[in-house]
């Protein structure tokens, strides 16, 4: 039996990984990359920590995640 690939189990191509613009120089950045086995499976990592697992999500998710960042409708609690 084989197992289905899921968007947290699923490699990262490291190929396709994209680093912020806004990159201070110091390695504390945020990178965004594909998950190929998941067509629609985004990943987010935080460069400063490169053990920890990356946030992984649907491509529509993190487009509405920004957009709600970006427009002043995300706040923390």
């Amino acid at each position: 039996m084989t197992r289905t690939q899921d968007r947290y189990s699923a490699e990262i191509d490291p190929n396709s990984r994209h680093r912020s613009s806004y990159t201070a120089n110091n390695g504390n950045c945020v990178e965004l990359a594909q998950v190929p086995a998941i067509p629609d499976a985004i990943a987010v990592s935080d460069t400063w920590y490169p053990d920890r697992p990356g946030l992984r999500g649907s491509k529509s998710a993190f487009a509405e995640l920004t957009q709600a960042a970006l427009t002043g409708k995300l706040t923390a609690v």
